[in-house]
């Protein structure tokens, strides 16, 4: 049984699409959870009239507590926190779950804009969708307009998906995509609820898992499989208009709880966090003052002629997609990916 639990405050159009995906793709036993942090804007009565378990909040709750409250009201063995600006695949749980047991995982989260199998892949996918509908521009859209951004950008989304699967199907690796976690209730038994305190509940998840694993062994960190890809509409929910939140308790950053021994330490990139010698090349110079202004000057007229990926057949769009995985997505020992 799988508990998908997703806070909301407002923001329809989303939490339609969201449903819409949730219902028309995902396989076995389930139930969804919502979290209403008081939505003014029909939310909760459409979740509602979908038969969705709705619990209703008098004020907009932070991330942590809206997902610890869903945990609480959930019987799934699988507990899924879930952004409601995100669009799942075929059978998306099913293959979460199915690489969990297979792994042996205590935690899995999918790829998606944020985080694919190589640096180089990643920054392609997030520079297409940058031109095509950047996460910031799509609060507030219809289901209708969010979806023909999804067709734009992938063409035919569920032949998409069949494409990463076949493709990145037998790849694992270190991280965490945080707009989708799927982790077991066993496992939040022995570690404890998220941390409400925390801004980034989800890395502090990451990294407690990770220090559990290294010091007592009886659980395992969380990994990204290769073989799902959800869409994410980046920071949607956060660039959206919303009340401020209600929670009284300190609030705290991930480097206020976290030091940055122990983030070198936990972290799947040590070298992330090292300083930066304030000694740069020529080459870097030339990187960020003249490489990283005519990108950015080429992404906004790419962004300014988006709408023609409207008018390409679907199928020559997961074509591009395809030579993309092929030229860019090969796994390398230096970048520090390891598929188990």
């Amino acid at each position: 049984m799988l508990s998908v639990i997703v806070a909301v405050h407002n923001q329809i159009g989303h939490n339609m699409l969201f449903l819409e995906g949730i219902r028309r793709y995902t396989t076995g036993p389930y139930e969804v959870i919502v979290i209403d942090n008081h939505s003014t804007d029909g939310s909760a009565e459409f979740f509602e009239s979908q038969g969705c378990r709705v619990i209703r909040n008098a004020a907009n709750l932070c991330y942590p507590e809206s997902m610890n409250l869903g945990t609480r009201n959930s019987t799934g063995e699988y507990l899924c926190h879930i952004n409601n600006d995100l669009y799942v695949g075929p059978n998306w749980n099913g293959r979460l779950i199915e690489a969990m047991e297979r792994f042996h995982l205590d935690a899995i989260t999918p790829l998606g804009l944020e985080m694919m199998p190589t640096p180089a892949l990643t920054d392609w996918i997030q520079g297409r969708w940058a031109t095509i509908g950047q996460g910031r521009l799509s609060s507030g859209k219809t289901a209708v307009q969010l979806h023909a951004k999804i067709r734009a950008m992938y063409g035919d989304w569920e032949g998409f998906c069949e494409e990463v699967h076949r493709c990145f199907s037998q790849t694992m690796f270190d991280g965490l995509n945080g707009s989708c976690v799927m982790v077991r209730r066993s496992t939040l038994e022995k570690i404890g609820l998220l941390d409400e305190r925390m801004q980034a509940a989800d890395w502090d998840l990451y990294y407690r898992l990770r220090k559990r694993e290294d010091e007592l062994g009886d659980v395992r960190r969380c990994k990204i499989f290769g073989g799902c890809y959800v869409h994410h509409f980046i920071r949607a929910t956060v660039k959206g208009k919303r009340e401020p939140f209600a929670c009284t308790h300190p609030r705290l950053s991930i480097p206020e709880k976290w030091s940055t021994e122990e983030q070198e330490k936990l972290w799947y990139k040590p070298n992330y966090f090292r300083s930066v010698s304030d000694e740069r090349s020529f080459q870097q110079i030339l990187r960020r003052h003249v490489g990283k202004p005519l990108k950015k000057l080429v992404r906004e007229f790419n962004r300014a002629f988006a709408w023609r990926w409207l008018y390409v057949k679907p199928e020559r769009i997961v074509e591009l997609h395809s030579r993309q995985f092929q030229a860019l997505g090969t796994i390398h020992p230096s970048t520090g990916v390891s598929q188990s």
